[in-house]
C-alpha cells in the first residue's frame, strides 16, 4: 500500500513538473511571437505610410509576408490605420489590401471559424477597403446564431456598398445595441457612411431612429432640438424616449420642457435617477434645471450637483 501511495505521489510530482514546463515554454513561444508581430506591425506602418506619401501607383513589398501570422498582423495594422484617420485616401489602400490577398484571407479565417472568433474577422473586414465580392461573400453571415457576427457582416456591407446603408440598417432585424450603434457612428466620422441625420431621426424604423439620435448626441447638432422632444413626447414608454432625454442632456438644452417632465414622469426610478446623474455630470445646476421631477428626486438630484466642486476665480 505504501509503495502505491509513493508512486502515485511520484507520477502526480511529474504531472506538475510537465505541466509548470509547459506553462513556461506557452510563455516564452508567446512572448517571442508577441515582440515579433509588434515589430513587424511598424514595420508595415511605415511602409504603408511611404506609400501613401509617395503618390504612386506601385505597390509596396511587404517582408516577410508569406510567414505565418504576418497577413493578420498586416490586416491589424490597416484596420487600426483607417479607424483612427479620416479621410484617408483608400485607393492606395485597396490595392494593398488585394494585392497583399487579405480578402481571401479574412473570408478563409472567417469561414473556418464561428462567434467570436468569426466576428473579429468580419469586424477587420468592415476596417478595410471592400468591395462587392466582399459584401456578396458575408451576406449569408448576416443569419448567424452569434450577434456579433450578424452585427458585423453588416458593418462589412455598410462599408462596400454605403449608398444602401438605409436599406441595410432599416433591414437589420436585431434592435441596434448602444456599442453598435458607436461602430455605426465611427464610420461616418471616417468619413466612410456618408449619410444625413434627418431623415435617419425622422425614420419610423427603430434602428434608424436610433442612429439619427446617436449621430444628433455625437456631434451636437442642436438643430435637431424640436425632433428630439417630439421623440420624447411620442415614445413614452420604449428606450427611443430615453434616448432622445439623453441627447438632450448631451447637448445641454433646456430640460424644464412640457415634453421632457411628462417623458420623466413616466420612467421609473432608477431610470429617473440615472438621468438626473448624467445631468449633473453634464454641468446642469439645480437652478437652472428647476423641480421638474418632483419633491422626491430633487434633494437627490441636487445632492449631486453640490458633490462636483468648483473654484471659480474672477
Amino acid at each position: 500500500m505504501t509503495r502505491i501511495v509513493m508512486l502515485y505521489c511520484a507520477f502526480a510530482a511529474c504531472v506538475v513538473v510537465l505541466l509548470s514546463g509547459a506553462v513556461v515554454v506557452r510563455r516564452i513561444v508567446d512572448g517571442r511571437r508577441h515582440r515579433r508581430d509588434a515589430l513587424l506591425s511598424r514595420q508595415y506602418l511605415h511602409i504603408v505610410i511611404l506609400s501613401l506619401m509617395s503618390e504612386t501607383d506601385t505597390v509596396p513589398h511587404f517582408p516577410r509576408l508569406e510567414s505565418a501570422g504576418a497577413r493578420m498582423v498586416l490586416a491589424e495594422t490597416l484596420a487600426r490605420l483607417v479607424s483612427s484617420t479620416y479621410g484617408l485616401d483608400l485607393g492606395p489602400l485597396r490595392r494593398i489590401f488585394r494585392d497583399a490577398g487579405l480578402q481571401p484571407f479574412l473570408l478563409r479565417c472567417a469561414r473556418r471559424t464561428r462567434g467570436c472568433r468569426r466576428a473579429r474577422y468580419l469586424s477587420l473586414l468592415s476596417r478595410l477597403p471592400a468591395d462587392a465580392a466582399v459584401a456578396a461573400a458575408v451576406e449569408r453571415y448576416g443569419s448567424d446564431r452569434h450577434r456579433a457576427v450578424r452585427f458585423y457582416a453588416l458593418m462589412v456591407r455598410l462599408a462596400a456598398d454605403p449608398s444602401m446603408a438605409l436599406q441595410l440598417i432599416g433591414a437589420y432585424p436585431d434592435p441596434l445595441s448602444a456599442f453598435e450603434l458607436s461602430e455605426i457612428v465611427s464610420m461616418l466620422r471616417r468619413g466612410v457612411l456618408p449619410v444625413a441625420y434627418e431623415p435617419l431621426i425622422e425614420s419610423p424604423n427603430r434602428n434608424l431612429r436610433s442612429l439619427g439620435i446617436a449621430i444628433v448626441r455625437q456631434f451636437g447638432i442642436e438643430e435637431a432640438e424640436e425632433n428630439l422632444l417630439r421623440i420624447a413626447s411620442e415614445d413614452t414608454t420604449g428606450e427611443l424616449g430615453r434616448e432622445a432625454l439623453y441627447a438632450l442632456c448631451a447637448l445641454r438644452r433646456p430640460m424644464a420642457r412640457r415634453e421632457v417632465v411628462r417623458r420623466m414622469g413616466l420612467m421609473s426610478r432608477a431610470e429617473r435617477r440615472a438621468l438626473l446623474r448624467c445631468m449633473a455630470l453634464e454641468g446642469y445646476s439645480e437652478t437652472a434645471f428647476g423641480s421638474p421631477v418632483g419633491d422626491e428626486e430633487t434633494p437627490y438630484f441636487e445632492s449631486f450637483v453640490l458633490s462636483y466642486k468648483r473654484c471659480l476665480v474672477c
